[in-house]
């Protein structure tokens, strides 16, 4: 019959990488982002996981759809809520309708992750 192994305790298990990055599928889409925005830490042609059903915080990177296209804004709460643009840093207006959303900046979703390809970098 013999003996069970000593590294069967040790034995690792796969990675799922959606249930590490999605925590509700149903609201999350990736994207691929068209530009590179260095400081956010985005390269161009990276995969962006969003969440649609999150609040943003302060600081959180959103997608807006602007004029029929997807952009990326950064979110700040003080000293009263705005978004910035991430192109040239300047402040904007943000939805002050009751569910954040009018037609000048509809609120897709926020950005969870980040995934770049190390070998373009």
């Amino acid at each position: 019959m013999g003996f069970p192994s000593p590294a069967s305790d040790y034995a690792e298990h796969r990675i799922s990488l959606d249930q590490e990055l999605i925590s509700k599928p149903s609201a999350t889409y990736f994207m691929r982002a068209s530009c590179s925005h260095f400081r956010e830490g985005i390269l161009q042609e990276a995969l962006l996981v969003v969440d649609a059903s999150l609040s943003a915080c302060d600081g959180s990177l959103l997608i807006c759809a602007i004029d029929g296209e997807f952009m990326i804004k950064r979110y700040r709460a003080h000293p009263q809520p705005h978004l910035i643009n991430l192109e040239n840093g300047r402040a904007e207006v943000l939805p002050d309708d009751g569910d954040g959303y009018n037609s000048s900046h509809p609120i897709f979703g926020v950005i969870t992750y980040i995934i770049n390809d190390a070998r373009n970098a």
